[in-house]
């Protein structure tokens, strides 16, 4: 119990309130009763992670985030009526838009007749037959990925010779040599990186076999996951009407789309930051969240089992409460560079210069590390609540430090959960289609019977294996620095972890 973890504690020097989850406390570490040594304590430059307490870190940057929320939500009530008025009263008193409409009726009756009929029931069925084959699916694919998972990454590298190949003799059948060419040299890189990372599998299995068990021992994840599919759609929808509205009276538009004036770029650059700022901070709170709860799985595996585990429900409260300071500074970071990317694309549109495809260029590159040094910032986030730039500084220097620089910079668990995210996809667009048929639909409704389902069971399974992607991070994390915790509470899946970094990576493996 609490309580008695509390006294154990108490009498080895350490501290525990009432929400500290046992990995974050201060003194020695507990596991199931015992003391266990540190084991990054034996030298080095890295000391291992220790709770920050309940200190809500980088708070200025939450309080900014809810205040672009605030800003977002004004502009929707001021402008949004006001724009739905003026087309309303457009429409009514016969505008030009209903004129050309009722001028073009002859030729839209054309096209309907043409067109094939699609009624609201068949579109829920699409979406909710082709969402629950998707779950079943992918709910299947983490148990293959589990049990399989080294024949899987191996596929995986196999399944990137051949895309890039066939890739590359299409584009030299269509007539596209220099299409071709980048094929053809990626086909090459393709082979290259499969023999310098093939001794690297078993190491990328273990961690996919980790996390995904740890996730699966914590299925209430996938709620979290949905939840912010759901709520970057419902976001979506509400920064179009508000940069809608805005644009359409405060550029003097007219019903039928003709603008007297417009906004000025910087309002534009603002309305899009703060679009990639919150479609970013949905996103990683749920990696901060994933975090948390593998840490938790980690030290105290019988606190996180069970769908709604306590350890979900304590990680998603840390994240949107203490942690949520850093995530916004962090996912802001993201967003001003994203913003700035679509400011050039309509730039490049209107002159498409070489400089401009350069900088393109370059603030893609500074896009992906900062995603990707995001990714690991927030795995120290969720396990000890560091501020940004302390989580940042200390996982950086625990890769150093160990060694293992080099390692972080594998792709093979995402190739492999991309490749089973496109499986699923067909699979639910085929059995969708399999479905239509023997409901006797029309041939052009099998054929978007098949499209959508493909689109939802992809958008869905990456949705959930997102999760595992996080969770990866979390474990590589967790081992490096409780690799005795992990064979204490873990002792199976540890020991399959041991044999696989001794044998991919024999140098860098100190323990």
């Amino acid at each position: 119990s609490n309580d008695t973890r509390k006294v154990v504690l108490e009498q080895l020097g350490g501290k525990m309130s009432s929400n500290t989850p046992y990995y974050n406390v201060e003194g020695p570490v507990i596991v199931q009763g015992n003391g266990v040594v540190d084991p990054s304590s034996k030298g080095g430059e890295w000391k291992r992670g220790t709770k920050q307490g309940n200190k809500c870190q980088d708070l200025i940057w939450g309080i900014l985030f809810y205040v672009q929320l605030g800003v977002i939500g004004i502009l929707t009530a001021k402008y949004a009526p006001l724009m739905t008025v003026e087309l309303a009263e457009s429409y009514a008193t016969g505008g030009s838009q209903q004129r050309r409409l009722e001028e073009n009726n002859q030729e839209q009756e054309q096209e309907q007749e043409n067109a094939f009929e699609f009624n609201v029931g068949q579109i829920w069925f699409l979406v909710g037959t082709s969402a629950l084959i998707s779950c079943l699916l992918s709910t299947f694919a983490m148990t293959l990925m589990s049990n399989c998972a080294q024949l899987l990454i191996k596929m995986a590298l196999f399944f990137n010779i051949l895309v890039t190949a066939g890739v590359a003799l299409v584009a030299l059948g269509a007539g596209s040599p220099s299409v071709a060419l980048l094929c053809g040299v990626s086909f090459l890189f393709a082979l290259y990186y499969a023999y310098v990372v093939w001794n690297r599998v078993p190491f990328a299995a273990s961690n996919l076999v980790t996390a995904t068990t740890a996730v699966k021992a914590n299925m209430g994840l996938t709620f979290l996951a949905y939840s912010s599919l759901i709520l970057s759609m419902l976001w979506a929808v509400w920064w179009g009407v508000a940069f809608v509205s805005t644009n359409y009276v405060l550029g003097e538009c007219n019903p039928d789309g003709t603008c007297e004036g417009e906004l000025n770029g910087f309002t534009i650059f603002l309305f899009l930051v703060s679009y990639f700022w919150t479609a970013q901070v949905i996103k990683n709170v749920v990696h901060v969240s994933v975090a948390g709860t593998v840490g938790t799985w980690w030290f105290v595996p019988y606190e996180a089992s069970g769908c709604c585990s306590q350890a979900v429900q304590d990680s998603y409260i840390r994240s949107m409460t203490t942690s949520f300071g850093s995530i916004s500074l962090g996912s802001l970071l993201v967003s001003l560079v994203s913003a700035t990317r679509e400011m050039l694309y309509v730039m490049r549109d209107q002159n498409n210069s070489l400089l401009l495809c350069l900088a393109d260029f370059l603030l893609g590159c500074i896009e992906s590390l900062l995603e990707y040094f995001n990714s690991w910032a927030f795995v120290y986030v969720g396990l000890y609540n560091y501020s940004f730039m302390e989580a940042g500084s200390n996982v950086m220097t625990l890769f150093k430090s160990r060694g293992w620089s080099a390692i972080v910079a594998d792709i093979l668990v995402d190739t492999v959960l991309l490749m089973v995210s496109l499986a699923v996809g067909i699979l639910t667009g085929l059995s969708l289609a399999l479905l239509a048929s023997f409901s006797n639909w029309s041939q052009e409704m099998m054929g978007v019977a098949l499209i959508a389902g493909a689109l939802v069971g992809f958008i869905l399974c990456t949705t959930m294996f997102s999760l595992i992607s996080s969770a990866v991070n979390a474990v590589i994390v967790c081992y490096a620095e409780a690799p005795a915790e992990f064979q204490q509470n873990h002792p199976h899946l540890a020991q399959q972890m041991l044999h696989a970094w001794k044998q991919a990576y024999p140098n860098e493996f100190q323990y």
